[in-house]
């Protein structure tokens, strides 16, 4: 660690998780820092996030787009009085951080302080820290290891197989491949220092079916993951992509009704991203959520949890510390139906007289704001074909159209694709229908939840069967 880091005792409680360049970032945040001070901070805070990416994007047999990036920034927030004054630059020399220190404390002189502004205490960022919290295995060197030939290769094959998973799938609308590799410090002078580095690789593909009229239905699925081990067989990943493109054709209308309605994992999980606003304690604060007052109280069914979990062994949203510093933790949101908690940072906790639950989300260029890491609704006993068996005449929502989510009332509605239901079996393909409710009424009519519960990515749900909603098709 650089002198300027040792002097202000950051180095004692500097804390990494990988290689060299965690520790080359914090030396960089800690010479903001140290910077921030000599130019009149009563406190400074540095982010220093460093990434490099590539992306390639396949149709036809040829590239459609090939993008490989690397970034590194520095984000600086200080505090004079209780105002806080943020900047950011892509250029880390020592002139440049000297110019940036300055600005930063002027722009706080001239803001509006709040109490509520802080950084936090090495104790308090290390509150119901677990043993071992900096030994979550983010990076994996298997990925850097994977050549640019070969990632394009791999799109290619993901076309190439779903292509000929069936004569009617004509073509495809896009297939890609993606990794990234990116570190992150976060200095105080509080004596907060922290520093990882984690992967990702993602495969995704988008068949298209011939369907009457000229027409084509799609197929789209994809997994992103921390580890290449975790990656399905690209013949499996194309595969599911082509057999749901297949499964939709010849789908059409059904008359509107009220009825129970299954969610697919996928619809269920964009359900639960649409929700996330609402266990926000930002949102309660400001009365924008639908479950403001309702802390304690029953407001889902017994079959369900909702657990948002920033140490997911492998999970695409894992970190060993927030956006602040603060060490992650799993928050139990709704357990068995009732509402535990909501999620916070620093400053909302403090607003609210609680503690920060590790769920600041930021780059080098934001400030921090609440967010989710790994959310997830915890699996049922039942296997989908069960939760399917249990609908004698329902509505299988497999897809979903335009967007339909009120975040202040949770009210749903989005035009949806999928199957109609008859006798505990898919009948036939739907489409043109619209499927709406209110997020309430949904998780308290939750009946069924799968044990097909997939981590795909940072937000995931099992099978879910809702009593009933409204699918609003042809007419009545």
């Amino acid at each position: 660690m650089s002198e300027p880091a040792e002097r202000h005792g950051m180095a004692p409680s500097a804390v990494m998780a990988h290689g060299p360049a965690p520790r080359e970032l914090l030396d960089i945040a800690a010479q903001a820092v140290e910077r921030a001070l000599a130019a009149g901070a009563g406190q400074a805070e540095a982010c220093v996030d460093s990434t490099r990416a590539f992306r390639v994007n396949v149709e036809g047999g040829e590239i459609e787009t090939l993008k490989q990036s690397a970034t590194r920034g520095l984000g600086l927030r200080v505090m004079v009085g209780d105002a806080i004054g943020f900047v950011t630059t892509t250029d880390t020399s020592a002139a440049t951080l000297d110019d940036l220190a300055r600005r930063a404390v002027a722009l706080a002189r001239f803001s509006t302080p709040d109490p509520c502004n802080r950084f936090v205490t090495p104790a308090e960022a290390d509150a119901g820290a677990t043993p071992g919290a900096a030994d979550l295995v983010l990076f994996d060197p298997a990925i850097l290891e994977v050549t640019p030939e070969q990632r394009i290769e791999w799109a290619l094959e993901l076309e190439r197989i779903a292509l000929k998973h069936d004569p009617r799938i004509t073509r495809c609308d896009g297939a890609s491949v993606s990794t990234s590799e990116g570190a992150c410090a976060i200095v105080n002078s509080n004596g907060v220092a922290r520093a990882w580095d984690g992967t990702a690789i993602s495969a995704y593909v988008v068949p298209l079916a011939a369907d009457r009229d000229g027409r084509q239905q799609s197929g789209g699925y994809g997994v992103s993951k921390r580890w290449r081990r975790d990656v399905p067989a690209l013949e499996a990943i194309a595969t599911e992509a082509a057999a749901r493109a297949v499964s939709r054709i010849g789908a059409r209308s059904v008359p509107s009704a009220r009825v129970p309605v299954v969610l697919h994992p996928d619809i269920a999980a964009a359900w639960i991203a649409e929700m996330h606003e609402a266990l926000s304690g930002e949102s309660v604060i400001k009365k924008s959520s639908w479950l403001t007052g309702r802390a304690g109280q029953i407001v889902a069914s017994p079959l369900f949890t909702l657990v948002d979990d920033g140490r997911l062994a492998g999970g695409i949203g894992t970190e060993p510390w927030d956006g602040e510093g603060v060490v992650t933790r799993r928050n139990v949101l709704i357990e068995r139906g009732r509402l535990e908690m909501f999620l916070y940072d620093v400053y909302h906790a403090r607003r609210a007289g609680v503690r920060s639950t590790g769920s600041a989300v930021r780059s080098w260029s934001s400030q921090p704001g609440i967010g989710a890491m790994n959310l997830y609704v915890e699996a049922g006993a039942e296997s989908p074909e069960a939760v399917l068996a249990r609908v004698d005449h329902g509505f299988f929502m497999t897809d979903q159209g335009s967007f339909g989510f009120n975040g202040v009332t949770g009210d749903y509605s989005y035009q949806a694709q999928g199957f109609w239901i008859e006798k505990g079996e898919q009948a036939y393909p739907v489409e043109g229908v619209t499927v709406a409710s209110n997020s309430l009424d949904m998780l308290r009519n939750v009946t069924a939840v799968g044990s097909d519960l997939r981590f795909d990515g940072s937000v995931t749900s099992p099978t879910l069967l809702i009593a009933e909603m409204t699918v609003s098709g042809s007419g009545s």
